[in-house]
């Protein structure tokens, strides 16, 4: 027992570094920060995507035009991430984001870009004017990987700078933005110096280097089996330890977005949803796999809401069903908690597993649509598969059907464990039984190892779940 507990602690404190790590954090918030414009963006995907034929004969010769807003969103977003991560790194060190960010786009615009020249000839040819032309293709998923490195490179580099004081200061009185932009001058122009040195003179090309070295994560996108099991194993396992899933989907997500952007191109091209290219993106997972959140999370929540005897299970089970339709999955994760849970580490694990099977042989066969827009992952379930699938009823049938599948694989954990807080309780309402602590309660409705409940998840359940702990207090109280 003690061995184990051991363990348990080694691994969730080293998983939760790696998760603490400023790089991934930073990395993480400047992805993030692309979601509004790229589901803004989306929308005019699904717009030309309406399967209704009228719709299609009329919206045709606009499909151009509509292409515009996605282009410059999701076609664009890692130079947005770019920006964004950077600021994110910067604002950890308490430098100056703006002019941070700045110098790192900059930097990243010349290790990725290559300007052309338009002639007269070649002008008249696109309908444009003459001049300098910027190839667009590494602005969109396939510089992402670029924009993570150079990103947090720069940062470094101009924290470095400023550690070792060779930086120009300005006078007391100088304006913050001057004497910022000031201060970031000697480490811009090294940082500008040697992307042109690495890209001009030595004729390197960085973003297609990352992606050469990088390339055997492109096999977790190639719409293989194995893309479709291992992220959601490996998303569950990081959530049981209490850390956020999203980190193990990080290297992969440039992938997943460029197979999203072939799939909008195909059908800006005149293609079919139903015929996309590629299944294997994020959405995938998104409506089909992460239905509720990580886990597939939704078939507890709402056996929690519905099925349970004990007073706890129907407490917590008010308290998670509608942020879970919502796809907010924290508060059952660390509420009941899911984390370190020895009675649900089987289901979790096990029926985000099943239900991307199923999808991914759905998709296969041509059951269902391919992914063809981002959707606000706040829809539920199978309004987001509908939405995301260019309006394709079968897909919002397979969400519920995973949904039903979720809740299957759950019962008879969920069965166990509402089994064992009816007894819990019992014993807690005989009049010759010392009312337990707060604490012991917590050990007890967790798991029968009280060795996997460790310090942290008690915290964040209080933080988290403060009605779901006053519940329980009033119930224990009144033995």
């Amino acid at each position: 027992m003690e061995k184990m507990k051991f363990n348990a602690d080694k691994v969730t404190e080293k998983m939760a570094k790696l998760a603490g790590n400023r790089y991934f954090t930073a990395i993480r918030d400047g992805m993030a920060v692309i979601i509004p414009v790229a589901v803004v963006g989306s929308f005019f995907t699904i717009v030309a995507a309406f399967p209704v034929d009228s719709w299609k004969t009329f919206i045709t010769p606009y499909l151009p035009m509509l292409q515009i807003p996605v282009t410059f969103s999701i076609g664009m977003m890692a130079l947005y991430s770019c920006y964004a991560m950077a600021s994110a790194l910067a604002q950890t060190y308490k430098l100056d984001r703006n002019s941070s960010a700045t110098i790192a786009t900059m930097a990243f615009l010349i290790l990725t870009v290559s300007p052309g020249a338009l002639t007269d000839k070649a002008a008249k040819l696109a309908g444009m004017a003459v001049g300098t032309v910027l190839p667009s293709v590494n602005f969109g998923a396939k510089g992402l990987f670029t924009a993570m490195l150079v990103s947090m490179l720069s940062v470094e580099i101009i924290r470095w700078f400023k550690q070792k004081n060779l930086v120009i200061k300005m006078p007391k009185g100088v304006p913050a933005s001057v004497s910022n932009s000031f201060m970031s001058l000697v480490p811009a122009a090294v940082i500008i110096l040697g992307s042109w040195i690495i890209k001009e003179l030595l004729h390197f090309d960085l973003n297609a280097g990352l992606l050469a070295i990088l390339s055997p994560l492109s096999h977790f996108a190639k719409d293989n089996f194995a893309s479709a099991i291992i992220p959601p194993l490996f998303n569950s396992v990081f959530w049981f330890f209490g850390v956020h899933g999203a980190i193990t989907s990080t290297p992969i997500t440039p992938y997943w977005y460029d197979n999203l952007n072939i799939n909008i191109d195909w059908l800006a091209k005149g293609g079919v949803a139903a015929n996309a290219p590629h299944f294997m993106t994020e959405q995938f997972f998104q409506w089909f796999v992460y239905i509720g959140g990580s886990g597939t999370i939704i078939g507890l929540c709402i056996l929690l809401a519905f099925a349970s005897k004990s007073s706890f299970g129907k407490t917590v089970g008010k308290a998670v069903i509608l942020p879970s339709i919502f796809n907010i999955n924290e508060p059952i994760i660390f509420g009941l908690p899911i984390v370190l849970n020895s009675y649900f580490v089987i289901p979790f694990i096990a029926a985000p597993v099943i239900t991307s099977v199923i999808t991914y042989f759905a998709m296969v066969l041509h059951l269902v649509s391919r992914t063809i827009a981002l959707v606000p992952w706040t829809l539920p379930g199978p309004i987001g598969a509908y939405m995301a699938t260019g309006f394709d009823w079968r897909a919002a049938v397979l969400a519920i059907l995973n949904i039903i599948v979720s809740i299957i694989i759950y019962y008879p954990f969920f069965r166990a464990w509402d089994n064992k807080q009816l007894e819990i309780e019992r014993q807690a309402n005989e009049p010759d039984t010392e009312v337990k602590t707060t604490g012991e309660v917590e050990n007890l409705s967790i798991s029968d190892n009280a060795g996997f409940q460790i310090a942290f998840v008690k915290k964040v359940f209080r933080k988290i779940s403060l009605f779901i702990e006053t519940r329980r207090i009033k119930d224990y109280g009144r033995a």
